[in-house]
């Protein structure tokens, strides 16, 4: 137990030591699907201690078209949410919880679904 503290300490002084600025990443997509003419775009940001991400689509010839946004922070809780439009079936929408359990030493996903 003595070994594994000072190596902990040691990587922790060494990771904290030399590094210098945590900048965010920040990651844009955009296309356009050729079968379809679905128009698509993501926009995702990352951080060291959460990341956070956004999508949305649009179709213009079938009416259709959505939005989703999830965010995830370091210690596994996240939250989703979505919604959109589909012509045929109405509006739709849907939030999804994720908290972590903790069971005898070790840790699950758990998923929360309601509307």
């Amino acid at each position: 137990m003595k070994r594994l503290t000072i190596a902990f300490g040691l990587a922790l002084i060494l990771a904290l030591g030399s590094a210098s600025r945590a900048d965010a990443q920040v990651f844009y997509n955009y296309g356009t699907n050729p079968y379809n003419g679905t128009v698509r775009s993501n926009y995702s940001v990352v951080t060291p201690f959460s990341a956070q991400s956004s999508s949305g689509y649009y179709n213009p010839y079938m009416g259709y078209g959505g939005q989703r946004y999830t965010y995830q922070n370091a210690l596994g809780a996240g939250y989703t949410t979505g919604y959109g439009v589909n012509p045929y079936y109405g509006p739709y929408s849907y939030n999804n919880v994720r908290v972590p359990v903790t069971i005898w030493g070790t840790t699950y996903p758990s998923w929360y679904m309601f509307r």
